[in-house]
């Protein structure tokens, strides 16, 4: 079977290098073009690094979908589009220049997250387990009929969209690899047991392209909800807060700081009673005890620091206690709460928040 190859990101890899192992006849390569910031290095993707170690023929056109493309992907001669991780969405007359269309490897359980981002999403909701789908590609974005879908992986609550993806990636690659023999034989007649399964369009849901400010902490969510927060985030755009001095001098007033968050974690019970016991929280508004179960009393305005130690700094939510562990201040490198702390020394009653003033 010969085989054009389209895709950009990581996530494409391990199913590239699959298929370079046959018995497949990579026809050629199509990626995103080399993106060079003005002032920035060249940013060479994960698939066009393994295309030109293999001295496989690369192709990055603007847009794919341009009819002057179009002589191009005849001209391959191919019988099949695989595609991942690409960043385009094919037309038509795209998928009509192979002899069987294209098949799309995609990172969720289909019908649910569809779109640029489908594991980041998951994870941010919270689903306890994640998946890849292999669909015959249609051009509605991520719509087409299921030919293949791998077994739930639960999500672990150390793991972030980073061990997600590569155990994703190594799934999907397996699963691509397991069903190219009776997808072929299917489509040509001569065979194959595979069923090609329509997806339940009621059932989508979307998995839009990151923003930047998605990273953005809403102090107001629970603890649960922005550790989800961030596992989805890494390793772009993390997560981050802006840090309001209370304590500090009048005279000194410093302006609020952009802090990033890395790892954080629920507060458990022993250290949500350490941080109680003997030091009842006062606010204004009145007294605000810490209960065992990590759920902050009445009083407590979400985002206010509650403890800080070498073991991090306790925030309370609008439901529980956040632990931070590691912490990034402008312009510096991510380090330990307590390090941070030495260098910067945000103490109970400070606010974090989700706005600059």
């Amino acid at each position: 079977m010969r085989i054009v190859i389209l895709g950009t990101g990581a996530f494409a890899v391990p199913a590239f290098k699959r298929l370079m192992l046959g018995p497949y006849d990579i026809a050629g390569v199509v990626t995103m073009p080399v993106c060079n910031p003005r002032g920035a290095k060249t940013v060479i993707t994960p698939v066009r690094r393994v295309a030109t170690a293999a001295g496989l023929e690369i192709f990055d056109p603007e847009n794919i979908n341009d009819p002057v493309f179009l002589p191009t992907l005849h001209g391959f001669q191919a019988d099949l589009l695989f595609v991942c991780d690409y960043g385009k969405i094919l037309a038509p007359h795209v998928l009509a220049a192979t002899r069987f269309g294209g098949i799309n490897l995609h990172g969720s359980l289909l019908p649910k997250y569809r779109g640029a981002a489908p594991i980041n999403r998951a994870l941010l909701n919270g689903e306890p387990t994640v998946g890849v789908s292999v669909i015959h590609i249609t051009p509605q974005l991520d719509a087409g009929p299921v030919v293949a879908m791998s077994e739930p992986l639960p999500v672990l609550p150390e793991d972030t969209a980073v061990e997600i993806e590569t155990q994703l990636a190594r799934i999907g690659a397996e699963l691509v690899l397991s069903i190219l023999p009776q997808f072929a034989a299917q489509l040509d007649g001569s065979g194959g047991t595979l069923t090609a399964v329509p997806q339940r369009d009621e059932f989508a849901t979307k998995a839009p392209k990151l923003k930047k400010q998605d990273g953005e902490i809403d102090w107001r969510r629970s603890a649960q909800e922005i550790v989800w927060q961030y596992q989805a985030l890494q390793p772009w755009p993390k997560i981050f807060t802006w840090w309001h001095r209370k304590n500090a001098p009048e005279s000194n007033n410093p302006e609020p700081m952009r802090l990033i968050l890395g790892r954080v974690r629920l507060a458990d019970a022993n250290a949500v009673n350490e941080t109680a016991a003997g030091n009842v929280f006062k606010t204004a508004g009145g007294n605000a005890v810490i209960e065992a179960n990590g759920v902050t009393g009445e009083g407590v305005v979400p985002g206010t620091v509650l403890e800080v130690s070498d073991a991090g700094i306790m925030v309370a939510t609008g439901s529980g206690v956040l632990q931070i562990l590691e912490i990034q201040p402008a312009n510096k490198k991510m380090m330990p709460a307590g390090a941070f702390l030495r260098g910067y020394p945000i103490m109970p009653e400070d606010r974090l928040s989700d706005v600059e003033v």
